[in-house]
């Protein structure tokens, strides 16, 4: 006879784990299955946006103040970014009035961490270890086999990555490659800092563009390097990305920074499939959340934020099924349209920002005018830190804002000949 629970959880990931916590005080039975043990590795450029950050809390009290005492972690108040032709432009990374810092930490602390939380519930059951095999979705109920063992629900959240064994045997249709990145990262030590702010670094070279080569220094003398890259792109120009990478990291100006650092890690591959259009990302007594419901963000490529998002909606969705007896396809459309509510906006305007980023010209002339007028780069920085007050969307579109402004005023002066007010 199956093992019986309400809700059933596939990965333990920022996704499944901000879904089990938030509904660790309903009294609902919940089980969450990974296929690994804990502490375990995971892919991903280690850094934790204020966006993460600000959610905490909304998960679990315990989890946001376990996460200020946690040692495994290191601020960054500087974004440095580097046009194709290397003209810098500088963002300071620093949100609200008490002026909190972007992080770095790596995925297998951060996620430890979250897992932890699940030891204060006993009406949640970890399954470490644990080959998700099948799963069958009945009109009465959720099956699933897990190491030869079988467990019953009435709630099934698919949370396993990008690569979701549940998202396959659910037969949905997979986004376009257009809409999906590739990413290589790996791990150096020696590597230090380009200033005492510990500033990210992004890259945006050519061969790459839309997207970048990152670096993000960690704790313990450690930096997280990676690039990232449209899968179309690779597949069309039959790019060897591996082997791009090596290249790259063997090019001037990386080659003189890295003469000191030492590789720590192999070279891993992960792939993202980010947001943009909406899509079905529930069905039957089932709701995808995180990277198997391809929800990071098209520009930047981080997926951490949206993935604790999509848990805590995926909670309160769950709640309310269990609280209406409904677990239908068409009552668990309202978790589609909350999600959506919530990030298709960002995710229509940050496409269009990482369409943008496609001209290198674009970018040389944009970062080039920072550089070259250290005045404007001030105005940048003190109109940053006065928006502290609203969202992390708000500055950049601002920031943008003024960067066209101050492009449109050049381009009158070189056409004639004298600023136009």
């Amino acid at each position: 006879m199956p093992e019986k629970f309400d809700v059933l959880i596939i990965g333990a990931g920022p996704a499944g784990l901000s879904t089990a916590l938030k509904l660790a005080k309903s009294g609902l039975k919940i089980a969450i299955f990974d296929k690994a043990v804990f502490p375990r590795e995971k892919t991903c450029g280690d850094g934790l946006t204020f966006d993460v950050i600000n959610q905490l809390a909304d998960v679990s009290e315990s989890l946001n103040e376990a996460f200020k005492q946690f040692p495994k972690k290191q601020e960054s108040r500087e974004a440095m970014m580097f046009s194709p032709d290397f003209s810098r432009m500088s963002i300071p990374l620093q949100y609200g009035q008490l002026g909190q810092p972007f992080y770095t930490c790596r995925r297998i602390d951060f996620d430890h961490l979250m897992f932890q939380q699940l030891k204060q519930h006993k009406n949640i059951s970890v399954f470490e270890n644990c080959k998700v095999q099948k799963v069958e979705i009945k009109d009465e109920r959720v099956l699933l086999t897990a190491n030869d063992s079988f467990f019953e629900g009435s709630m099934l959240v698919g949370s396993d990555g990008a690569n979701s064994m549940f998202f396959r045997a659910m037969k949905i249709n997979r986004i376009q490659k257009e809409h999906q990145a590739v990413g290589l990262t790996t791990y150096y030590s020696g590597l230090e800092p380009l200033n005492q702010n510990n500033p990210i670094e992004l890259y945006f070279l050519k061969d790459l563009l839309p997207y970048y080569l990152w670096i993000f220094h960690l704790p313990g003398g450690m930096a997280n390097v990676g690039i990232c890259m449209l899968a179309s792109a690779i597949s069309k120009q039959k790019v060897n990305f591996n082997q791009m990478f090596e290249d790259l990291l063997a090019s001037e100006p990386f080659k003189s920074r890295f003469l000191n650092a030492k590789r720590e890690s192999k070279v891993k591959g992960h792939m993202l499939p980010s947001g943009f259009n909406k899509r079905t990302i529930s069905g039957n007594r089932f709701l995808l959340a995180g990277d198997a419901a391809s929800l990071i963000d098209p520009f930047t490529g981080e997926g951490v934020g949206n993935a604790i998002r999509s848990g805590r909606v995926a909670a309160e969705h769950i709640a309310d099924c269990f609280r209406e007896n409904d677990f239908s396809a068409d009552f668990n459309k309202k978790y589609d349209d909350e999600i959506y509510r919530r990030r298709l906006p960002e995710y229509k305007m940050n496409h269009v920002f990482r369409n943008l980023c496609r001209y290198p010209w674009l970018l040389n002339y944009v970062f080039g005018s920072v550089d070259r007028y250290p005045d404007l780069e001030k105005k940048l920085n003190l109109a940053f830190f006065e928006l502290q007050s609203n969202t992390v969307k708000s500055k950049i579109v601002f920031i943008y804002k003024t960067l066209a402004i101050f492009s449109i005023q050049r381009l009158i002066v070189s056409v004639f000949g004298k600023k136009r007010t």
